[in-house]
């Protein structure tokens, strides 16, 4: 009986792989889907200087890349902004690609102005179905004030300052480290021309971790009265991926530190 065990299995090998390529072989392009990957996509422009600012808007595939180009369809509209004040540069998903970015152009705001919206819908076309409903739609800001920065930079604030964002404690940030901070990555993969975003490798993101402790723990210990407090806008996330206007808010503004990570 054991002479003939590895023949067995050997069959039963050969099946498994055959049912595999043939489920693979099932799967039509024409299932394809495309999903923002969050609902609120919310972006500084807080001291830009130049007359235009492109934003970029991740969408994913959910289906299989093709050996072509495909364009995405838009709707755009309940929008807080007028044609003048946008311009949609890029909407498409390159050959061979599970990811891209839609990229908007944004004409800079007056300083009386704090923010400007658009909501964006995809639109089924020859390419792909509609996808999961709650991500078919994104709503994109653009502020003059501050605001959670994009997904590859606020994973990283996630894991090194606070699973939590308000406005107060990225004022803090900037006050320590100025309008750069928004760019910092961990990941080199994050990093590309084209979103300008700057890599800082772990030893710095450690050192910042204990600097930001260090500067709010001695505001507090100075000022027992007056700590530094989360802004109103504060939201706890349960995870780096939960997207902007999707977390926690608390019954009661917990103070700055007790939000910070430990390392």
């Amino acid at each position: 009986m054991k002479r003939y065990l590895p023949i067995l299995a050997a069959a039963v090998l050969s099946c498994m792989v055959s049912c595999v390529k043939s489920e693979i072989q099932t799967f039509k392009l024409e299932d394809c889907s495309l999903s923002f990957d969050g609902i609120e996509n919310s972006f500084s422009l807080r001291g830009w200087t130049e007359e235009y600012k492109d934003l970029h808007i991740p969408v994913k595939l959910l289906g299989i890349p093709a050996d072509y180009d495909r364009e995405i369809t838009l709707d755009i509209r309940d929008s807080i902004a007028v044609a003048g004040d946008y311009q949609v540069l890029s909407s498409v998903l390159k050959a061979g690609e599970m990811k891209t970015d839609i990229l908007v152009r944004v004409k800079a705001l007056p300083d009386d102005v704090e923010q400007k919206v658009i909501v964006m819908s995809l639109v089924p076309n020859d390419y792909f179905r509609a996808g999961q409903p709650l991500y078919r739609t994104a709503i994109v800001k653009w502020t003059n004030s501050y605001a959670r920065p994009v997904p590859a930079v606020w994973k990283n604030w996630y894991l090194y300052i606070s699973t939590g964002y308000s406005k107060a404690l990225h004022k803090i940030l900037v006050e320590e480290y100025g309008d750069e901070i928004d760019l910092y990555v961990r990941r080199k993969s994050d990093a590309t021309p084209e979103n300008g975003l700057i890599v800082k490798d772990p030893t710095w993101w450690s050192a910042m971790n204990k600097r930001v402790r260090e500067i709010v723990r001695n505001h507090d210990l100075a000022n027992p009265g007056n700590p530094y407090m989360h802004s109103e806008d504060y939201e706890d996330y349960p995870n780096a991926d939960t997207p902007v206007g999707q977390g926690k808010k608390p019954s009661v503004i917990p103070t700055i530190y007790s939000t910070l990570v430990s390392l």
